[in-house]
């Protein structure tokens, strides 16, 4: 039997696991329950290219970041938020005197705006690398419009 008092909202979400041993009860935050990851992988230019898209009206909150690219002279990666009318730069990374090796496990709350879509793009030749994003989508109810986002930063 399990009795548990929460005081306060803790921003949790409690879960019953069933192993081996028995049931074991986890606290864990909404990016763990609900988080998902993507990674892509180029050998060549790309073009602006979604990594990960929310659901319409909906926002992406970046949890988990992982880079890594060769070196290659006059490359560059960039990735960025767009909604097709608003785009914010999160990174550019030049590729020019050595390979590059990035993770970060964010800690802050990185959420975008609505329908703010991942995207990544490659310029310059011989050019090869990958990118994995961690995330979690956010309905329009937990999302801010553009204008909103901005004015808070």
């Amino acid at each position: 039997m399990w009795a548990v008092q929460l005081v306060g909202s803790l921003n949790k979400v409690l879960q019953q696991f069933s192993t081996h041993w028995g049931y074991a009860l986890h606290v864990l935050n909404y990016r763990q329950v609900h988080g998902v990851w993507k990674s892509v992988t180029w050998t060549t230019t790309k073009a602006a290219t979604a990594i990960a898209t929310p659901s319409a009206g909906g926002s992406i909150e970046i949890t988990d970041f992982f880079f890594s690219a060769l070196k290659a002279t006059g490359s560059t990666v960039t990735l960025t938020i767009t909604d097709g009318t608003n785009t914010e730069t999160l990174i550019t990374v030049l590729l020019t005197n050595e390979a590059v090796r990035l993770t970060h496990a964010i800690q802050g709350r990185m959420q975008g705006w609505a329908d703010g879509v991942v995207k990544y793009a490659v310029t310059g030749a011989n050019s090869s690398g990958s990118i994995t994003l961690g995330y979690v989508k956010h309905d329009k109810d937990d999302t801010e419009p553009y204008s909103i986002w901005n004015s808070r930063r």
